[in-house]
Protein backbone atom coordinates (compact mmCIF):
# COMPACT_ATOMS: atom_id res chain seq x y z
CA UNK A 1 0.00 0.00 0.00
CA UNK A 2 1.62 3.90 -0.82
CA UNK A 3 2.55 6.10 2.17
CA UNK A 4 0.88 8.33 -0.43
CA UNK A 5 -2.15 7.19 -0.44
CA UNK A 6 -5.25 9.93 0.32
CA UNK A 7 -7.98 8.36 1.86
CA UNK A 8 -11.63 9.52 3.01
CA UNK A 9 -12.87 8.80 6.05
CA UNK A 10 -15.07 6.00 4.80
CA UNK A 11 -12.53 4.63 2.94
CA UNK A 12 -9.98 4.01 5.95
CA UNK A 13 -12.58 2.92 8.27
CA UNK A 14 -12.83 -0.04 6.02
CA UNK A 15 -9.39 -0.41 4.94
CA UNK A 16 -8.21 -3.90 6.43
CA UNK A 17 -4.87 -2.91 7.48
CA UNK A 18 -6.28 0.32 9.50
CA UNK A 19 -8.93 -1.28 11.05
CA UNK A 20 -6.21 -3.95 12.41
CA UNK A 21 -4.47 -0.97 13.66
CA UNK A 22 -7.33 0.37 15.69
CA UNK A 23 -8.62 -2.82 17.20
CA UNK A 24 -5.15 -5.28 17.54
CA UNK A 25 -2.40 -3.62 15.88
CA UNK A 26 1.23 -5.22 15.54
CA UNK A 27 4.44 -3.44 15.45
CA UNK A 28 4.55 -3.36 12.06
CA UNK A 29 0.96 -2.00 11.38
CA UNK A 30 2.49 1.02 14.02
CA UNK A 31 4.93 2.08 12.20
CA UNK A 32 3.25 1.50 8.60
CA UNK A 33 0.55 4.21 10.15
CA UNK A 34 2.45 6.30 12.06
CA UNK A 35 4.84 6.99 8.90
CA UNK A 36 1.66 7.21 6.71
CA UNK A 37 0.70 10.09 9.17
CA UNK A 38 3.88 11.83 9.38
CA UNK A 39 3.87 11.89 5.82
CA UNK A 40 -0.10 13.34 5.50
CA UNK A 41 -0.05 15.72 8.12
CA UNK A 42 -3.80 16.89 6.77
CA UNK A 43 -5.32 13.77 7.17
CA UNK A 44 -4.83 13.58 10.76
CA UNK A 45 -8.59 14.59 11.40
CA UNK A 46 -9.48 12.53 8.92
CA UNK A 47 -7.88 9.49 10.36
CA UNK A 48 -8.75 10.54 14.20
CA UNK A 49 -12.87 10.61 12.34
CA UNK A 50 -12.47 6.83 10.64
CA UNK A 51 -10.78 5.35 14.32
CA UNK A 52 -14.32 6.95 16.09
CA UNK A 53 -16.08 4.90 13.26
CA UNK A 54 -14.30 1.60 13.86
CA UNK A 55 -14.45 1.52 17.04
CA UNK A 56 -18.28 2.90 17.74
CA UNK A 57 -19.22 0.41 14.83
CA UNK A 58 -17.19 -2.39 16.94
CA UNK A 59 -18.70 -1.43 19.91
CA UNK A 60 -21.64 -1.93 19.02
CA UNK A 61 -21.45 -5.52 16.74
CA UNK A 62 -18.53 -7.28 19.35
CA UNK A 63 -17.57 -10.11 17.40
CA UNK A 64 -20.84 -10.08 15.01
CA UNK A 65 -19.40 -7.74 12.37
CA UNK A 66 -18.63 -9.34 9.10
CA UNK A 67 -16.78 -7.36 6.72
CA UNK A 68 -19.40 -6.65 4.37
CA UNK A 69 -21.18 -5.51 7.39
CA UNK A 70 -18.96 -3.00 8.60
CA UNK A 71 -18.86 -1.45 5.07
CA UNK A 72 -22.32 -1.01 5.01
CA UNK A 73 -22.76 0.31 8.56
CA UNK A 74 -20.05 2.93 7.84
CA UNK A 75 -21.46 4.10 4.66
CA UNK A 76 -24.86 4.43 6.36
CA UNK A 77 -23.46 6.72 8.98
CA UNK A 78 -21.28 9.00 6.48
CA UNK A 79 -25.24 9.37 4.28
CA UNK A 80 -26.39 10.32 7.58
CA UNK A 81 -24.07 12.09 8.32
CA UNK A 82 -24.82 14.25 5.02
CA UNK A 83 -28.61 14.47 5.27
CA UNK A 84 -28.11 15.82 8.63
CA UNK A 85 -25.61 18.31 8.41
CA UNK A 86 -28.09 20.97 7.75
CA UNK A 87 -30.54 19.89 10.33
CA UNK A 88 -28.30 20.18 13.68
CA UNK A 89 -29.51 17.40 15.25
CA UNK A 90 -29.83 14.05 15.51
CA UNK A 91 -33.24 12.05 16.40
CA UNK A 92 -32.06 8.59 18.18
CA UNK A 93 -33.47 5.35 17.05
CA UNK A 94 -32.58 1.66 18.09
CA UNK A 95 -31.35 0.73 14.85
CA UNK A 96 -27.35 0.04 16.07
CA UNK A 97 -26.51 2.45 12.70
CA UNK A 98 -28.03 5.30 14.54
CA UNK A 99 -26.65 4.39 18.07
CA UNK A 100 -23.13 4.38 16.21
CA UNK A 101 -23.51 8.05 14.85
CA UNK A 102 -24.74 9.10 18.52
CA UNK A 103 -21.44 7.91 19.79
CA UNK A 104 -19.87 9.78 16.75
CA UNK A 105 -21.73 13.00 17.88
CA UNK A 106 -20.94 12.54 21.52
CA UNK A 107 -16.88 12.57 20.70
CA UNK A 108 -17.45 15.39 17.98
CA UNK A 109 -20.36 15.96 16.04
CA UNK A 110 -21.42 14.09 12.44
CA UNK A 111 -21.51 17.69 10.83
CA UNK A 112 -17.65 17.88 11.29
CA UNK A 113 -17.18 14.38 10.20
CA UNK A 114 -18.89 15.61 6.86
CA UNK A 115 -16.89 18.07 6.59
CA UNK A 116 -13.94 16.68 6.88
CA UNK A 117 -15.01 13.91 4.63
CA UNK A 118 -15.74 16.29 1.85
CA UNK A 119 -12.71 18.77 2.27
CA UNK A 120 -8.91 18.69 2.36
CA UNK A 121 -8.53 21.33 4.58
CA UNK A 122 -6.07 21.34 7.30
CA UNK A 123 -7.59 19.97 10.44
CA UNK A 124 -8.97 22.21 12.82
CA UNK A 125 -7.16 22.38 16.57
CA UNK A 126 -10.09 20.16 17.71
CA UNK A 127 -9.06 17.29 14.73
CA UNK A 128 -5.46 17.65 16.11
CA UNK A 129 -6.26 16.49 19.95
CA UNK A 130 -7.94 14.43 18.52
CA UNK A 131 -5.55 12.88 16.23
CA UNK A 132 -2.80 13.11 18.86
CA UNK A 133 -5.33 10.83 21.19
CA UNK A 134 -5.42 7.98 18.69
CA UNK A 135 -1.99 7.85 17.93
CA UNK A 136 -0.68 5.25 19.88
CA UNK A 137 2.83 4.70 20.64
CA UNK A 138 4.57 1.08 21.65
CA UNK A 139 7.69 0.37 24.38
CA UNK A 140 9.35 -3.00 23.96
CA UNK A 141 11.58 -3.79 27.03
CA UNK A 142 13.84 -6.70 25.70
CA UNK A 143 16.48 -5.40 27.56
CA UNK A 144 17.80 -7.28 31.29
CA UNK A 145 16.82 -3.75 32.87
CA UNK A 146 13.40 -2.71 34.01
CA UNK A 147 12.12 0.17 31.57
CA UNK A 148 10.26 3.13 32.57
CA UNK A 149 7.88 4.96 30.15
CA UNK A 150 6.07 8.31 31.20
CA UNK A 151 2.75 8.79 30.07
CA UNK A 152 1.16 12.24 28.99
CA UNK A 153 -0.91 12.62 32.71
CA UNK A 154 2.26 12.38 34.58
CA UNK A 155 1.46 8.34 34.99
CA UNK A 156 4.64 6.20 35.61
CA UNK A 157 4.58 2.43 33.68
CA UNK A 158 7.86 0.42 34.83
CA UNK A 159 8.19 -2.29 32.73
CA UNK A 160 10.15 -5.87 32.80
CA UNK A 161 11.76 -7.69 30.79
CA UNK A 162 10.05 -8.99 27.79
CA UNK A 163 7.05 -6.81 28.53
CA UNK A 164 5.64 -4.32 26.22
CA UNK A 165 2.79 -1.10 26.66
CA UNK A 166 0.99 0.29 23.98
CA UNK A 167 -0.65 3.86 25.11
CA UNK A 168 -1.93 7.02 23.30
CA UNK A 169 0.32 10.07 23.36
CA UNK A 170 -2.00 11.74 24.58
CA UNK A 171 -5.12 10.12 26.73
CA UNK A 172 -8.58 11.11 25.42
CA UNK A 173 -10.78 13.31 27.76
CA UNK A 174 -12.99 11.01 29.52
CA UNK A 175 -10.56 7.93 29.97
CA UNK A 176 -7.23 6.81 30.09
CA UNK A 177 -6.76 3.21 28.12
CA UNK A 178 -3.15 1.70 28.33
CA UNK A 179 -2.55 -2.08 26.91
CA UNK A 180 -0.18 -4.43 28.47
CA UNK A 181 1.57 -7.44 27.85
CA UNK A 182 4.06 -9.07 30.24
CA UNK A 183 4.86 -7.62 33.10
CA UNK A 184 4.79 -3.62 34.65
CA UNK A 185 4.11 -1.29 38.03
CA UNK A 186 1.86 1.08 37.56
CA UNK A 187 2.33 4.52 39.71
CA UNK A 188 -0.84 6.44 38.62
CA UNK A 189 -1.55 9.77 39.13
CA UNK A 190 -5.12 10.49 40.91
CA UNK A 191 -7.75 11.81 38.60
CA UNK A 192 -11.65 10.65 39.27
CA UNK A 193 -12.70 12.14 36.08
CA UNK A 194 -10.75 9.76 34.02
CA UNK A 195 -10.94 6.77 34.98
CA UNK A 196 -7.09 4.45 34.15
CA UNK A 197 -8.04 1.41 32.12
CA UNK A 198 -5.14 -1.44 32.01
CA UNK A 199 -6.03 -4.42 29.19
CA UNK A 200 -4.36 -7.56 29.34
CA UNK A 201 -5.22 -10.80 27.56
CA UNK A 202 -7.64 -11.27 30.03
CA UNK A 203 -8.67 -8.65 31.94
CA UNK A 204 -9.40 -5.25 32.17
CA UNK A 205 -7.74 -3.39 35.66
CA UNK A 206 -9.42 -0.01 36.52
CA UNK A 207 -8.09 2.70 38.66
CA UNK A 208 -8.87 6.57 39.56
CA UNK A 209 -5.14 7.30 41.07
CA UNK A 210 -2.89 4.22 42.85
CA UNK A 211 0.20 2.25 42.41
CA UNK A 212 0.12 -1.80 41.19
CA UNK A 213 1.61 -4.37 39.44
CA UNK A 214 0.22 -6.53 36.61
CA UNK A 215 1.49 -9.89 35.54
CA UNK A 216 0.41 -10.61 31.90
CA UNK A 217 2.86 -13.15 30.12
CA UNK A 218 1.18 -14.40 27.03
CA UNK A 219 2.37 -18.41 27.78
CA UNK A 220 1.19 -18.41 31.86
CA UNK A 221 -1.86 -20.35 32.91
CA UNK A 222 -2.46 -17.03 34.98
CA UNK A 223 -2.68 -13.58 35.33
CA UNK A 224 -2.27 -11.63 38.35
CA UNK A 225 -3.15 -8.12 39.95
CA UNK A 226 -1.83 -6.25 43.06
CA UNK A 227 -1.81 -3.49 45.15
CA UNK A 228 0.54 -1.59 46.59
CA UNK A 229 -1.47 2.05 47.41
CA UNK A 230 -4.96 2.78 46.86
CA UNK A 231 -7.79 1.07 45.45
CA UNK A 232 -8.57 -0.51 42.11
CA UNK A 233 -11.04 -2.32 40.57
CA UNK A 234 -10.99 -5.74 38.41
CA UNK A 235 -12.57 -7.55 35.61
CA UNK A 236 -12.45 -10.63 33.41
CA UNK A 237 -11.70 -8.82 30.15
CA UNK A 238 -14.54 -11.26 28.17
CA UNK A 239 -16.99 -10.06 30.98
CA UNK A 240 -15.97 -6.43 30.95
CA UNK A 241 -16.45 -6.10 26.97
CA UNK A 242 -19.39 -8.10 26.85
CA UNK A 243 -21.42 -5.32 29.31
CA UNK A 244 -23.73 -3.43 27.55
CA UNK A 245 -24.86 -1.05 30.40
CA UNK A 246 -23.36 -0.40 33.71
CA UNK A 247 -19.91 -2.45 34.07
CA UNK A 248 -19.99 -5.55 36.32
CA UNK A 249 -18.94 -5.07 40.00
CA UNK A 250 -15.36 -7.17 39.45
CA UNK A 251 -12.91 -7.65 42.31
CA UNK A 252 -12.43 -4.89 44.72
CA UNK A 253 -8.74 -4.66 45.53
CA UNK A 254 -7.48 -2.64 48.72
CA UNK A 255 -3.27 -2.41 49.27
CA UNK A 256 -1.71 -5.48 49.92
CA UNK A 257 -4.36 -7.22 48.15
CA UNK A 258 -3.67 -9.32 44.77
CA UNK A 259 -6.22 -10.99 42.26
CA UNK A 260 -5.08 -13.99 39.96
CA UNK A 261 -7.01 -14.63 37.15
CA UNK A 262 -6.91 -18.50 36.56
CA UNK A 263 -7.34 -19.19 32.29
CA UNK A 264 -8.16 -22.61 32.65
CA UNK A 265 -10.91 -22.00 35.05
CA UNK A 266 -11.91 -18.66 33.51
CA UNK A 267 -12.47 -17.10 37.34
CA UNK A 268 -10.63 -13.89 39.47
CA UNK A 269 -9.54 -15.28 42.61
CA UNK A 270 -8.91 -12.88 45.21
CA UNK A 271 -5.67 -13.39 48.12
CA UNK A 272 -3.61 -11.01 50.34
CA UNK A 273 -0.29 -10.15 48.55
CA UNK A 274 2.36 -12.88 50.02
CA UNK A 275 5.12 -11.47 47.83
CA UNK A 276 6.72 -8.23 48.79
CA UNK A 277 8.45 -8.04 46.02
CA UNK A 278 5.07 -7.59 43.89
CA UNK A 279 4.58 -4.65 45.75
CA UNK A 280 7.59 -3.05 44.51
CA UNK A 281 7.88 -0.36 41.92
CA UNK A 282 11.83 -1.91 41.02
CA UNK A 283 12.92 -5.34 41.47
CA UNK A 284 16.12 -3.95 41.79
CA UNK A 285 15.65 -0.42 44.30
CA UNK A 286 17.59 2.03 43.31
CA UNK A 287 19.56 3.77 46.11
CA UNK A 288 20.98 7.33 45.83
CA UNK A 289 22.70 9.89 48.01
CA UNK A 290 23.43 13.12 47.33
CA UNK A 291 25.32 15.70 49.97
CA UNK A 292 24.95 18.97 49.27
CA UNK A 293 25.33 18.60 45.14
CA UNK A 294 24.54 20.93 42.70
CA UNK A 295 20.34 19.88 41.48
CA UNK A 296 21.81 19.41 38.05
CA UNK A 297 24.24 16.52 38.88
CA UNK A 298 20.98 15.23 41.16
CA UNK A 299 18.70 15.27 38.06
CA UNK A 300 21.27 13.68 35.77
CA UNK A 301 21.95 10.52 38.17
CA UNK A 302 18.23 10.35 38.41
CA UNK A 303 17.76 10.32 34.55
CA UNK A 304 20.37 7.87 34.44
CA UNK A 305 18.86 5.58 37.11
CA UNK A 306 15.58 5.89 35.47
CA UNK A 307 16.87 6.17 31.64
CA UNK A 308 14.73 8.86 30.88
CA UNK A 309 14.99 12.09 29.99
CA UNK A 310 14.98 15.19 32.26
CA UNK A 311 14.66 18.23 30.30
CA UNK A 312 15.88 21.68 32.66
CA UNK A 313 17.37 25.07 32.13
CA UNK A 314 20.99 24.42 33.21
CA UNK A 315 21.82 28.12 33.76
CA UNK A 316 18.36 28.61 35.48
CA UNK A 317 19.48 25.90 38.08
CA UNK A 318 22.99 26.68 38.49
CA UNK A 319 23.05 28.41 42.17
CA UNK A 320 20.46 25.28 43.20
CA UNK A 321 22.28 22.87 45.68
CA UNK A 322 20.59 19.84 47.24
CA UNK A 323 21.22 16.98 50.06
CA UNK A 324 19.02 13.76 49.81
CA UNK A 325 19.13 10.22 50.30
CA UNK A 326 16.60 7.90 48.28
CA UNK A 327 16.29 4.03 49.45
CA UNK A 328 12.43 2.93 48.43
CA UNK A 329 10.70 6.32 46.98
CA UNK A 330 9.49 6.05 43.61
CA UNK A 331 10.32 7.46 40.58
CA UNK A 332 7.61 10.04 41.19
CA UNK A 333 8.18 10.66 44.79
CA UNK A 334 12.35 11.57 44.08
CA UNK A 335 10.90 13.83 41.34
CA UNK A 336 8.49 15.48 43.94
CA UNK A 337 11.09 15.20 46.48
CA UNK A 338 13.58 17.30 44.48
CA UNK A 339 10.76 19.98 43.12
CA UNK A 340 9.68 20.90 46.62
CA UNK A 341 13.19 21.83 48.05
CA UNK A 342 14.49 23.84 45.56
CA UNK A 343 10.67 25.28 44.51
CA UNK A 344 10.60 23.80 41.52
CA UNK A 345 7.66 21.72 39.13
CA UNK A 346 7.63 19.26 36.76
CA UNK A 347 5.56 17.73 33.84
CA UNK A 348 5.81 15.01 31.52
CA UNK A 349 5.78 15.68 27.59
CA UNK A 350 6.41 13.65 24.75
CA UNK A 351 8.27 11.05 27.34
CA UNK A 352 10.86 13.52 28.73
CA UNK A 353 10.70 14.93 32.04
CA UNK A 354 10.18 19.12 32.23
CA UNK A 355 11.14 21.04 34.98
CA UNK A 356 9.73 24.29 35.39
CA UNK A 357 11.96 26.82 37.95
CA UNK A 358 12.31 30.24 38.36
CA UNK A 359 15.62 29.87 40.11
CA UNK A 360 17.69 30.02 43.50
CA UNK A 361 19.05 32.69 45.20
Amino acid sequence: MSLHRIFTVEELATDESFRRWVMAPTPELDRYWQQWLQQNPDRAGIAARARELVLAVHEIYKDDLSDEMLRHEIAEITRIAGERKAEGSLPFYQRAVWRAAAVLLLTGGLSWLYYTTHNTIAPSEKGKQLALESEMLVKNNPTEVEMTVLLSDNSVATLAKGSSIRYPRHFAAHERRVYLTGEAFFDVSKNPERPFLVYTNETVTKVLGTSFRIQAFEGDNTEMVAVKTGRVSVYAKQEYEASQGPKPAGVILNPNQQVVFNRKENKLEKAIAANPVLLAESVVLKDQVFDDRPVTEVFDALAKAYGIGIRYQAETLSNCMISAQFNEENLKQRLNAICQAIGAGYDMENGLVVISSKGCN
